[in-house]
């Protein structure tokens, strides 16, 4: 709590992502240093509050203001200034605009580490279900620069960024045999454009092995050991998702723990709920037991039931549906809406069309014991929301045209319209599995935190206190869900009242707005 008319500066020790080891000694020092930096602060804070009150750019006044950082949840009103959260008070403040935020929830933008709709009109959306920060770390980008380059001269509404592509470097290598085996000598020149990648600035390191499940297994392990020597996350689509052996996803996700624990790194297991499907329990058991040892990984997942790929990836090949516990008709060919009756359509399809984009129906969250997997994966202790959002397509190609509404003919999944605000209406106010500042927590300080070594200015998101980005979500508790369906995925989320991009809206009283490109890269912290 503060004193009247003083802001409050959020100084408690963030919960930790990782215990034990080099990992959390780097992260303690860093911690220490922004500690100091944070009560230089408040000395100069604390003076100018004595002077005179403020005019500020922007005040969102009496809402309930949940900062995960410090634990702050209060009716507090917030003054913004050049892009800055600049005071955080009990009493009124004074500024040139002002958001009446009475009975309504401030918390730090969204923070969505799992975003593949890397364009303006999935960056609408998103900015609807609150997030203000979407990086595309699983897949990630190659190359990089070229990635930022043409983000930036179009213009994004939301924040953004790239891990390096491992599978687009050995694209670029390895050509017609980018998905098998490499020699010795080219792990070693995949492994120098690794490094290139990360001193353009990206945010990690790629991997989405599930993809490519006959590459080096010893190549995994050395990029995870630079990823060690440079500090920066691994993101992972584990191998292998069988529910049985063999190749099981208890092997798959084996690898990654392994991974982490011979090399140091910290691993970041994607989606586990479409990564674990029945043997959810059991691998949630294998995270929560490897984190307890004080093995840097961590995981995220989205609460819908059905994935999204290409109709002609290895594991919806006809022979591996049965260790999936699926049969051909649990997959739906997203521009037509066909379920294949039989295996032999499925495969006429994967010959007809191989990029096809489908949805896979492998949980149904509208039966009782799938719920309740979908639910074991968004509730691993510490674990992330993160939405796997992906482009939306008009028929076989992807819709990039920035133009909203959007069109009748527009398609995609609804993760990318509607994953933050899912939890926060059924998990928190209408099933109760989370607390609403937990539920905050996983969207925020958590990706914050993981990012921080790569990206320094992390440090600014994902927490509201002074000298924080003004990246802000102000929603409805009673009223913010979900509204988007598989059978209409654009259905932009409601109760998000207000977005702010660096003090900016993005949304204003409920309403998109599509003229604003205030969204910035984010970049690693090396980049040249």
């Amino acid at each position: 709590m503060c004193c009247a008319g003083r802001p409050i500066l959020s100084l408690a020790s963030p919960p930790g992502l990782t215990s034990g080891g080099r990992h959390v000694k780097k992260r303690n020092k860093r911690l220490a240093i922004g500690t100091a930096a944070a009560l230089a602060g408040a000395a100069s804070w604390s003076a100018l509050s004595a002077r005179a009150t403020p005019e500020f750019d922007l005040v969102i006044a009496g809402g309930r203001v949940i900062d995960p950082e410090s634990g702050l949840d209060a009716v507090r009103s917030i003054g913004i200034k050049d892009g800055r959260v600049a005071a955080i008070s009990d009493e009124l403040l004074a500024g040139k605009s002002r958001i009446d935020a009475k009975g309504l929830v401030v918390a730090p933008g969204f923070i969505d580490v799992h975003s593949h709709a890397q364009t303006i009109p999935g960056g609408w959306m998103q900015a609807l279900d609150g997030v203000t920060t979407a990086l595309e770390l699983e897949t990630g980008r190659w190359p990089v620069d070229d990635s930022y380059r043409a983000a930036a001269a179009e213009g994004r509404p939301i924040n953004y960024g790239f891990s390096v592509s491992w599978g687009g470097i050995r694209t670029e290598l390895l050509g017609a045999r980018a998905k098998g085996l490499a020699t010795a000598d080219e792990i070693k020149m995949i492994l120098r454009k690794v490094e290139e990648g990360l001193d353009a600035g990206g945010l990690g390191v790629g991997t989405p092995v599930g993809y490519w499940t006959e590459t080096n297994r010893t190549e995994y392990w050395d990029v995870a050991k630079l990823a060690a020597a440079r500090d920066v996350p691994m993101f992972t689509h584990v191998r292998s998702k069988n529910s049985r052996d063999p190749h099981s996803a208890v092997e798959a996700f084996g690898e990654v723990i392994a991974t982490a624990a011979t090399t140091g790194a910290h691993m970041h297991l994607c989606h586990i709920n479409s990564s674990g499907l029945r043997d959810i329990p059991r691998l949630v058991e294998m995270i929560v037991k490897a984190r307890s040892y004080g093995i840097p990984v961590t995981s995220e997942a989205y609460p819908w039931g059905a994935g999204s790929t290409g109709i002609d990836v290895p594991f919806l090949q006809v022979k591996n549906l049965p260790l999936l516990d699926i049969k051909a008709s649990n997959i739906e060919v997203v521009a037509t809406g066909e379920h294949p009756a039989s295996d032999a359509r499925l495969a006429e399809l994967q010959r007809q069309n191989p990029n096809a984009g489908v949805f896979v129906h492998y949980l149904n969250e509208a039966v009782g014991p799938d719920r309740r997997l979908i639910e074991q994966s968004v509730l691993v202790p510490d674990g992330f929301i993160a939405s796997d959002a992906v482009n939306y397509s008009v028929g076989a190609e992807d819709f990039t045209a920035p133009k909203w509404p959007f069109p009748g003919n527009v398609y995609g999944h609804p993760r990318t319209a509607s994953t933050f605000t899912k939890v926060l209406g059924e998990y928190v106010r209408e099933r109760q599995l989370l607390s609403l500042p937990d539920a905050i927590r996983r969207s925020t300080i958590l990706p914050a935190q993981l990012m921080e070594p790569v990206a320094p200015e992390m440090k600014r998101k994902g927490r509201i206190k002074p000298g924080a980005d003004a990246d802000i979500v102000v929603f409805d508790p009673s009223t913010v869900g979900a509204v988007a369906t598989y059978a209409k995925p654009t259905a932009p989320s409601r109760g998000m009242r207000y977005v702010l991009v660096g003090g900016n809206y993005v949304v204003r009283d409920g309403k998109l707005l599509s003229e604003t490109r205030f969204g910035r890269p984010l970049r690693g912290g090396l980049a040249k």
